[in-house]
């Protein structure tokens, strides 16, 4: 963190470094005068506020069933996690252990640095148990059931951490993001329980007291700066606002209309114009995406103070943003880092949790947050299961709902502009485009080096897709694999990174700003619509990047030109990573170099270059949850060559319905080979 802090002070002016050296003298001072009042938090009330607002008539069989069974997973002491599968923890776990590795931490009062090892252990993982993420699902079995057996045990959990961990000793008090996320978590218990019994009424007490005591943590420790803020700083003001909102006594009237004006304020700092979370990550997309919706749910229970209409209409976009780069599914791309993280668990990752194999969860399949926003908005299309625990059903007009219009066909380009993302649709595919700016204005900690690499999807699924996060801190080589240019379909040159990855523990999230990309052009030529992008990543080596990908009319095909401008001899390298479940065979070398992705549908790769064109299949790994890898493969093609040079990628595909599929491969090879030019294969 101390060599990332001073990369950022380069690039700042002096009067912001004044304010920022200032402000954390100030923060260390209050720390201490705030963490002193912690064994006397003052005499505080729980005051319940209509978060939650059920229309169950309105949830489906299927969610109530999968509330049950994760609910009765949790009561036996089996916990499901998206990453990592169902581990028995007992019904008095373990909160201070990485049970993956084995590793606990001690007791002991620690800053956050000091607890990632780096020795094979993950502190990510006692700080997901210790969200306490499935105490509210436990209540909303109860709901559902009238069983007090849900009850109690939500009650016991919640009793056993508060006992377990005293504040501020351990790992689960070294940040206040994972203060603040199970703060939320306990004030949705207490809101789905409400009205606590008169003989719960010492436990209530105690609880109330553990709030305040979050509550002036997270203020001792808050994560601002005047450099940079990201998702850790918004989910602290959330909890803050979230704990003023249930919590009523001295000073929380002043909090609720502070921790609102922040939030507000880092609405219109975080989230880009079109929606996009300034991070470069979908990951966190939707962790922002939730955090900012969690907030619109608390701000309508104060009826008369009026949401200010620019954060909706954000909002709103943030949901249109999803919609956008969803696939049809509603799964996301995986761009940027993605750690799995949550405000509140939603359906989907239930579903996920109960239902479907480790290997083949997606912790970017988000259906019902989709849902969330088409009835708060009017905005795509998603499931409502979660939708109807706020009281939003189908026939619900919100205040902040438009009606949809029909505006005809739809466009077959998209483009986000500020986010650096262009979507091209082409009858049954769509290519989905990538020149992000580095996250927090080129900060990067969340940034993968994925200048111009783009996801393909045919009959909405991936046939080239990114190959995802690994982790963070248990490994470094994993970590730095995945986020690497190799590990993204792009143009590598002379074995260089797009952008300076820097080596070792303090590396690892901080990343180079060498690549600035230019803004997606996008358009129509003769064969169809384009989009275009270029970046300046190898301008150390006199090279600079364009991309350039076409729809070709009145074919099923994509054409992705690569071209490298400059001046020198240089190696260039293309990766090409292939969806877990989809292998590829050479299908011809005799005119260049044609792949054939097999799978329903089809897919064929055809590219050309230079002479000497080398390609091979590699193998390769994909990560679609946190701390999960799974087996893949990828298409690497390699030359070397004097620039200026173009690289031509063709790709296509039969519909599934196509009655052409039914031609032998020999002919539907040879219309592909028309198209490549004379080159080498090895």
């Amino acid at each position: 963190m101390q060599m990332r802090f001073i990369r950022i002070l380069k690039r700042e002016s002096p009067l912001l470094v004044a304010r920022e050296i200032l402000w954390r003298a100030r923060r260390e001072w209050n720390k201490k005068r705030i963490l002193g009042r912690l064994e006397r938090p003052g005499h505080l009330k729980f005051r319940n506020v209509p978060y939650y607002n059920p229309c169950l008539r309105t949830l489906g069989e299927d969610s109530r069933a999968l509330i049950v069974t994760f609910a009765d997973e949790i009561r036996t002491g089996r916990y499901p996690f998206l990453g990592y599968g169902t581990v028995e923890l007992g019904t008095r776990p373990k909160w201070n252990l990485d049970f993956k590795s084995g590793t606990e931490w001690p007791y002991v009062q620690r800053e956050c640095r000091e607890c990632i090892r780096h020795d094979g252990s993950d502190v990510k993982v006692p700080y997901e148990l210790s969200r306490l993420q499935f105490l509210p699902v436990l209540a909303k079995a109860h709901v559902l059931t009238g069983d007090n057996s849900y009850r109690q045990s939500a009650k016991d959990l919640l009793s056993h951490w508060i006992q377990s961990n005293p504040v501020p000793l351990g790992v689960n008090w070294t940040i206040a993001m994972e203060a603040a996320l199970r703060a939320m978590s306990i004030c949705f218990l207490l809101n789905l329980l409400s009205p606590l019994r008169p003989e719960e009424q010492p436990w209530l007490a105690a609880v109330v007291r553990s709030l305040a005591q979050h509550l002036l943590y997270i203020e001792a420790n808050i994560e601002f700066s005047h450099l940079l803020s990201s998702n850790h700083y918004l989910s602290n003001v959330v909890g803050l606002y979230c704990l003023s909102m249930f919590l009523e006594g001295e000073g929380m009237a002043a909090r609720r209309r502070e921790y609102r004006r922040r939030i507000e304020a880092e609405m219109a700092r975080q989230v880009y114009e079109d929606g996009g979370d300034y991070e470069a990550s979908t990951g966190y997309q939707v962790l922002i995406t939730q955090l900012f919706t969690t907030a619109l749910l608390l701000m309508r229970s104060e009826a008369s103070i009026p949401v200010a209409p620019a954060f909706v209409e954000r909002l709103r976009m943030m949901f249109q943003f999803l919609d956008t780069v969803a696939s049809t599914s509603s799964e996301l791309p995986h761009v940027g880092d993605c750690d799995d993280g949550r405000s509140e668990l939603l359906v989907d990752d239930l579903q996920q949790m109960v239902h479907c194999p480790v290997a083949e969860r997606n912790s970017l399949r988000v259906s019902r947050l989709l849902g969330l926003g088409q009835r708060l908005f009017g905005v795509g299309a998603g499931a409502g299961d979660d939708a109807a625990w706020f009281g939003l059903t189908d026939i619900t007009r919100t205040s902040y709902s438009e009606p949809q219009l029909n505006h005809g066909s739809p466009r077959p380009i998209k483009v986000l502009p500020k986010s650096g993302i262009g979507v091209l649709q082409h009858r049954s595919a769509e290519l989905l485009f990538f020149a992000i700016p580095n996250g927090i204005f080129g900060k990067g900690s969340h940034t993968h080096n994925d200048k111009l690499s783009f996801v393909l999807r045919v009959d909405g699924q991936e046939v080239l897709c990114d190959s995802g996060t690994g982790c963070y801190t248990r490994e470094i080589a994993t970590r730095n694999r995945f986020r690497s240019t190799a590990a993204h379909n792009t143009l590598m040159i002379d074995g260089t990174e797009q952008n300076r990855i820097y080596p070792g523990p303090l590396g690892l999230f901080t990343l180079g700003n060498e690549a600035t990309v230019s803004p997606i052009e996008e358009g129509r030529e003769t064969q169809g619509h384009f989009l275009r992008a270029s970046h300046k990543g190898y301008r150390s080596l006199g090279v600079t990047h364009t991309r350039t990908i076409r729809a070709v009319d009145d074919e099923r095909a994509f054409i992705i030109e690569d071209e490298l401008e400059g001046h020198g001899v240089h190696d260039f390298e293309l990766n090409l990573q292939l969806a877990p479940d989809r292998n590829a065979q050479l299908a011809s070398a005799e005119n260049g170099i044609l792949w054939r992705i097999l799978g329903d549908p089809q897919v064929q790769l055809a590219i050309t270059g230079p002479a000497g064109l080398q390609g091979a299949i590699q193998p390769s790994l994909v990560s679609s949850t946190y701390g999960v890898t799974v087996p893949a493969v990828k298409v690497r093609i390699w030359g070397r060559a004097a620039v200026p040079v173009r690289i031509t990628t063709r790709i296509s595909w039969a519909d599934v319905t196509d009655t052409a599929s039914s031609q032998p491969d020999s002919l539907r090879e040879t219309k592909i080979r028309g198209a490549v030019a004379q080159g080498g294969y090895q």
